[in-house]
């Protein structure tokens, strides 16, 4: 089970490897496109709903409960499950996995959820729900040891699908990347706020080049309506791409990136990025909260300290996004240093081939 497009991802790469080493193995997927290529049965698609975490609407409350309690539950109990993963999205999963457990199943939880990050009491409501966590980051299992719960890191499977960073010269000129995040509502929150910094960044040092990083479950249509409507310099050139492979991504020499799994892409890569975020103001005050980790960018989390910079809510204005990019452009020698500071957090992943590696894990359990 997935619910989100990164952890569909990570599902389907999980998937593929546990087939290489037990070709008669049959998969049952509940979640996006990528799981549905690789399950042998798909019984839904539920990452096109667009959820983030828990859901908030009446609507999508009815709709997970019905996904639960119509389709999963019923799916376990009509057939003989070895074993149930759940893939992050632990507002959903969590409830998959207690419900797997009471009916006599194995559950490993991969991509773990981040207990350590908000609500560490949380994991208590998984401990006799959840056989193994598996984790991607290496500094989860610090939690797990603490709560005394069983748990493994695997490494992330990232690692196997990005390009190894190649050494550049130090140039003047600059490409700076735009992510403004994967779902639609990140994006329309987030591109125009972006737009208005490339403004900023193009009326500082003319020529800067752009490149925006579209997804395909979004139309190429809505990013061209939403950079004219918020009204892009005739100066400012903004190339929109869909990336296959990261062959371009690879190219980049900095990015404007709201928070999430392109963070620790952009930081494997080694390029240097202003973090932002803005949500709703009741997520705002929720997240206020619960989280309880200093920083929200995985470089920083990774380097313990304020690596690059972060701006959330109200921070995440125009001028304060452009502020550090028109000054790495000007600095090539900052922009390197904080490149290499980057690269050194890829060896805490440790080697490649984490797919397979918790596929042999699981395999190894349920046998």
């Amino acid at each position: 089970m997935a619910g989100d497009p990164s952890g569909d991802l990570i599902a389907s790469r999980l998937v593929a490897a546990m087939k290489r080493q037990r070709p008669d193995l049959e998969v049952v997927g509940v979640g996006g496109k990528e799981l549905e290529h690789v399950s042998d049965r798909f019984l839904m698609n539920i990452v096109d709903q667009g959820a983030f975490g828990l859901p908030v609407s009446a609507g999508q409350v009815s709709f997970f409960r019905n996904v639960l309690n119509k389709v999963i539950i019923k799916e376990i109990e009509a057939n003989p499950t070895d074993a149930v993963i759940p893939v992050d999205f632990y507002g959903f999963n969590s409830r998959v996995a207690i419900a797997a457990k009471k009916r006599g199943r194995k559950v490993f939880y991969y991509a773990s959820p981040q207990f350590w990050a908000s609500r560490p009491g949380r994991a208590e409501t998984l401990r006799k729900s959840v056989d193994l966590f598996l984790c991607l980051f290496p500094f989860e299992m610090d939690f797990y040891r603490r709560k005394n719960l069983a748990a493994q890191f695997v490494g992330h499977p990232l690692l196997d699908t990005l390009p190894i960073a190649e050494d550049r010269p130090m140039r003047v000129e600059a490409t700076v990347g735009l992510l403004p995040g994967s779902r639609l509502s990140e994006i329309r929150r987030h591109l125009p706020v972006i737009v208005h910094a490339c403004n900023r960044i193009t009326a500082e040092v003319p020529g800067t080049r752009f490149v925006l990083f579209t997804v395909r479950h979004v139309s190429r249509q809505v990013y061209q309506d939403i950079i004219a409507e918020s009204g892009a310099n005739s100066r400012c050139l903004i190339e929109l791409v869909q990336d296959e492979g990261y062959a371009w991504r690879s190219q980049i020499d900095l990015a404007i990136t709201a928070s999430g799994m392109e963070t620790l892409e952009n930081a494997l890569l080694g390029i240097p990025m202003v973090v932002m975020y803005k949500m709703t103001w009741l997520f705002y005050a929720i997240a206020r909260l619960v989280i309880r980790i200093p920083y929200i960018g995985m470089p920083n989390l990774l380097a313990g300290k304020l690596l690059v910079p972060e701006l959330i809510q109200w921070n995440a204005t125009p001028e304060r996004i452009a502020a550090p990019i028109i000054d790495w452009i000007r600095r090539p020698a900052e922009r390197m240093r904080v490149r290499g500071e980057l690269l050194e957090l890829r060896k805490q992943f440790g080697e490649t081939g984490a797919s397979e590696r918790a596929a042999r894990v699981i395999l190894e359990k349920v046998a």
